[in-house]
């Protein structure tokens, strides 16, 4: 059964594993700065027959129109299409509607599985950031609400 649990020092090589083999940082040729989600308890992993299977990083306090944001999420590519991913997300969104009535997050035009899996999972396309990382891609923007207006 599958586990999550806030991510230590010693889950980041396994981590940095996923995004080095995982959109979006594999097309951005970039990184997560781990050490730093760390310290600000925004990260947590999935624990999978002894092994990190996948990572969350969000703040679930309102940050943008009274949302929390999913900064980053990864699942390991032996991990795939086995409910890993919605399990951090549902995690995720459980911790955000604590603090926050909706929950954001931005995808790459280019990332069309990523944009697949949160429309699957109950997320609306809202906005477009063209150009915003990468020249000729566009980030795009994700809402899902987590209460109903009152």
């Amino acid at each position: 059964m599958p586990r999550i649990v806030s991510m230590k020092r010693a889950h980041v090589p396994a981590c940095q594993k996923i995004t080095a083999v995982s959109e979006p940082w594999k097309t951005l040729n970039a990184g997560v700065d781990f050490a730093h989600y760390i310290a600000l308890k925004q990260s947590y992993v999935c624990i999978d027959a002894g092994r990190v299977s996948g990572f969350i990083i969000f703040t679930p306090e309102p940050v943008f129109a009274r949302g929390g944001y999913l900064r980053a999420i990864g699942v390991a590519p032996d991990a795939r299409r086995r409910g890993i991913g919605k399990a951090l997300m549902s995690f995720a969104e459980g911790k955000t509607a604590r603090r926050s009535e909706n929950f954001y997050l931005c995808v790459s035009s280019f990332n069309r599985h990523a944009q697949s899996f949160y429309k699957s999972i109950g997320y609306r396309k809202v906005g477009t950031l063209p150009d915003l990382i990468k020249p000729g891609a566009s980030e795009f923007v994700y809402w899902k609400r987590l209460k109903p207006i009152l």
